[in-house]
């Protein structure tokens, strides 16, 4: 038996002795705190001062320091002597920081802390304590600039502490820790504590980046999901006719919730003159005015169409224009559209992009191509007259020398696009037909490349005297006013929202069951034999099921993370369809399934790997530590809630940037971490700013939370399989928990190679469960550090646990369910 664990069982004999806490007991309880203070904590008994009286009272232990200056002092009450500590937040909580203004409430505990911060402040003594021999009340007795009353205690509740928390007892109140690492600076001081070492596990985990196979039928149906899951292409009109979702609102609200969150026009453009694009199947307002723009022949307008980022606004031009556009569009209007997704970040390329494709779409008729007889009558006849009285002058049309100059210069006329591109518009005004430029896929360049594509798009339409629509999202223009490029086309643009997640995918799913149910069809989209065919479509139509209810966890996950961005929400159901982690094969045997939660996360947020890593997956981290030298696991979930107390009965309030830093700088000392947080909630559209910037920068300027936001705060941060993937992935601050998550790792590894399934859950339920034990620790050490007052179920690891204990029943009886049925397969 070790010294350590001799002195705890001396410990509780002695304490065993003092239950009754009856008077005349004061020898005994000094051999109970000689015990703690020497055999436990190793305080050296010729550097403690003992029985040094003071008045009133007397000081029962001096801890000094070399010099012999007082370090600690601690008063030992007499016998029948109580302390009356606050109510602990649970049966089990063994120490907690309290506020001295709350702990002097207690008439006992008043009057000895009084008494001995009368004798540290005449002595120097910065620390100190009182101690009953059960309960223990370490605190400072001054501190700079601070009210000491205002000042926290670290309370010891029960000598249990000095057992089962006995690596704190001794980091935080052994000789070495105080005197070699000023332990009790870091316990007590008020100021936050900063730079404590951050511990990141998955670097000692070897097998971190393994991989994990995609289910049996990925292969295929990877070619049929990226087409019709994806995309739509100009080239497959029935694709576009079938899965185009007009209905623009964004409708999708989730349970709970006591406003309509909507992929909406911000303020901001509102202010502009912006207006809300209703889409009624023609293209509503914008339809509308370039209809009126090419009747009565406006010339030189730049329209501006906004949306977020997979909002939908290339598919939305194609339809209106391509596709379906109104009848007096399609009979007196050439359109082109210049797509920019492919072009590189090169203003000289883009330009030659722009223009090279403007003349080959304004070319329908193939002019360029024809005969040189026909291009000097019809394209080139003005550059040709000229060049007869110059360059050709004198030369017999006859000739060699004359045929050949003018073949050089209607090669140099082809060459010159701007020339050829005015010539076409003259060519089809003069057929009464109107042009129409657009400009689409910008929103992927650089801010001066983007600038560059808006100012080209106003070169075409000052140059050719037609309408130019430029696609755009909103973030750019904010940039971009400020530079003033946009300043006179405020009344110019419209936004548009995204289409309801749900409903884009009931159509895609119907639409592609459709294909592969038909033996004609499907043999043209996808590679494979009848067997997995069939299996396909009755997978597909399982999955489509999902999609009729509002409650579907499938339903809803993919919906919160679309908020603005269709496009993520594809990206995202492609993962879930192809992933290993989708159990295709239980599936089709049951014929009919309802998607769990845990069933959608691990397919989404890593679909192809064992192990998470949030710097690869779609979804981040909200726990994580994002600022090396002071960071909080909560803080994002603080930014999330803070936003959404904003919310009124009808609607979702902008929250000022300035407010919400003076909060956070204010309560926590905080502003790195919450603008790292912030950054990274307005990249994955849990939050949205008023000027639609999706990065942080000073320009932000008020912020709301989003759906996908809510779910965030509600659903997703408290489920098992969320905290499961993401622990081991995250920074810790006590170095022992993250050596548990280490080892419960890498034994989860070894569990999964060798095919053991029920005590692997039960481990994952063990690591769940002790980084939710260390989440609360931290959250309860943080409520007093910053003196947060709240009550104890307003903690997220109050709602953590309660989630956590609801959910590792039903997690153990699946477990249980799955070994069954294997071993009767």
């Amino acid at each position: 038996m070790s010294d350590a664990d001799e002195a705890l069982k001396k410990l509780f004999k002695s304490a065993s002795e003092l239950d009754g806490r009856t008077e005349n007991e004061a020898e005994t309880r000094h051999k109970v705190i000689d015990v703690v203070l020497h055999d436990i904590l190793g305080w050296p008994r010729n550097r403690t001062s003992v029985e040094e009286h003071i008045r009133p009272g007397f000081a029962d232990y001096v801890l000094k320091k070399s010099n012999g200056d007082d370090l600690l002092f601690i008063e030992a009450k007499r016998s029948g002597i109580f302390f009356t500590l606050p109510i602990a937040h649970n049966e089990h909580e063994r120490f907690a920081y309290i506020g001295i203004q709350y702990l002097m409430s207690d008439a006992n505990i008043k009057n000895a802390m009084q008494q001995v911060r009368t004798y540290c402040t005449d002595t120097g003594c910065e620390f100190a304590a009182i101690t009953n021999g059960h309960e223990w009340i370490f605190f400072k007795t001054f501190e700079r600039g601070k009210r000491w009353d205002s000042l926290r205690a670290f309370v010891i509740r029960k000598l249990d502490f000095f057992r089962d928390d006995y690596t704190k007892a001794y980091n935080s109140f052994s000789y070495i820790a105080i005197t070699d690492n000023s332990a009790l600076s870091a316990l007590l001081t008020s100021a936050a504590p900063k730079d404590r070492a951050v511990y990141f596990g998955k670097t000692r985990i070897p097998s971190y980046s393994h991989t994990i196979n995609a289910n049996r039928l990925a292969a295929a149906l990877r070619p049929v999901v990226n087409h019709y899951f994806g995309v739509i292409g100009d080239d497959d009109p029935e694709f576009m006719d079938r899965c185009y979702v007009s209905q623009r609102d964004y409708h999708q609200a989730l349970e709970g919730m006591r406003a309509l969150l909507q992929d909406s026009l911000t303020p901001y453009l509102s202010s502009f003159g912006v207006q809300q694009l209703e889409d009624t199947g023609k293209g509503g307002r914008l339809g509308g005015r370039l209809t009126k723009n090419i009747k009565k022949g406006r010339k030189g307008e730049v329209l501006v169409l906004f949306g977020g980022k997979g909002a939908g606004k290339s598919t939305f031009i194609k339809r209106l224009l391509h596709h379906s556009p109104p009848r007096w569009l399609r009979d007196h209007s050439i359109i082109a559209i210049i797509d920019l997704l492919k072009a590189p970040e090169n203003t000289a390329v883009i330009r030659n992009t722009i223009w090279t494709n403007l003349v080959a779409q304004l070319d329908a008729e193939n002019l360029l191509s024809d005969t040189r007889d026909t291009l000097l009558k019809t394209l080139f006849a003005d550059r040709f007259e000229v060049a007869s009285r110059q360059e050709l002058a004198g030369l017999a049309k006859a000739s060699e020398a004359y045929n050949s100059r003018l073949n050089d210069l209607v090669g140099q006329w082809k060459e010159d696009k701007s020339y050829c591109a005015r010539r076409l518009v003259d060519y089809w005004k003069d057929r009464e037909k109107g042009i129409i430029v657009v400009v689409d896929n910008t929103d992927q360049f650089s801010g001066p490349n983007q600038d560059f594509c808006f100012t080209s798009a106003q070169e075409i339409a000052d140059e050719l005297g037609c309408i130019t629509l430029i696609s755009m999202r909103e973030e750019r223009f904010y940039n971009s006013k400020i530079h003033g490029l946009l300043d006179a086309f405020q009344n110019a643009g419209f936004h548009i929202s995204s289409p309801k997640p749900a409903e884009v995918f009931r159509k895609r799913l119907s639409y592609t069951i459709g294909i592969l149910g038909n033996p004609d069809r499907a043999p043209t989209v996808i590679n494979a034999t009848h067997a997995n065919i069939v299996a396909s479509v009755k997978y597909l139509d399982i999955v489509n099921r999902e999609f009729s209810s509002e409650r579907s966890p499938l339903n809803q996950f993919l919906s919160a993370c679309a908020h603005g961005d269709t496009r993520f929400s594809l990206d995202l159901f492609r993962s879930f369809l192809l992933s290993g982690y989708t159990n295709v094969d239980e599936m089709l045997d049951a014929g009919r399934w309802s998607f769990q939660i845990h069933q959608i996360i691990k397919p989404v947020m890593i679909p192809n790997r064992f192990f998470y890593d949030e710097s690869i997956s779609d979804i981040p981290n909200i726990y994580q530590l994002r600022y090396v030298r002071h960071s909080s696991h909560f803080t994002g979930l603080r930014i999330l809630r803070k936003l959404s107390k904003e919310m009124d009965g009808s609607s979702v309030g902008y929250v000022p940037l300035s407010l919400l830093k003076a909060y956070f700088v204010e309560t926590f000392n905080m502003l790195e971490d919450l603008t790292a947080n912030l950054d990274i909630l307005l990249k994955h559209g849990f939050i949205e700013s008023s000027n639609r910037l999706d990065l942080y920068t000073d320009e932000v300027d008020a912020l709301k939370i989003t759906n996908y936001g809510f779910y965030m705060l509600r659903e997703l941060s408290s489920q098992f399989t969320y905290l499961d993937l993401i622990c081991t992935d995250t920074g810790i601050y006590e170095e022992s928990v993250s050596n548990y998550l280490v080892e419960a790792a890498r034994q989860e590894y070894k569990y999964f190679t060798e095919g053991i399934r029920l005590e692997r859950v039960q481990l994952r339920l063990n690591r769940v469960e002790r980084f939710i034990a260390y989440l609360r620790e931290e959250e309860a050490r943080e409520r007093e550090a910053y003196s947060l007052n709240m009550p104890h179920e307003d903690m997220f690891t109050f709602s953590l646990t309660t989630a956590f204990n609801n959910e590792k029943l039903k997690v153990m009886a699946s477990a249980a369910r799955q070994r069954h049925r294997a071993r009767r397969v």
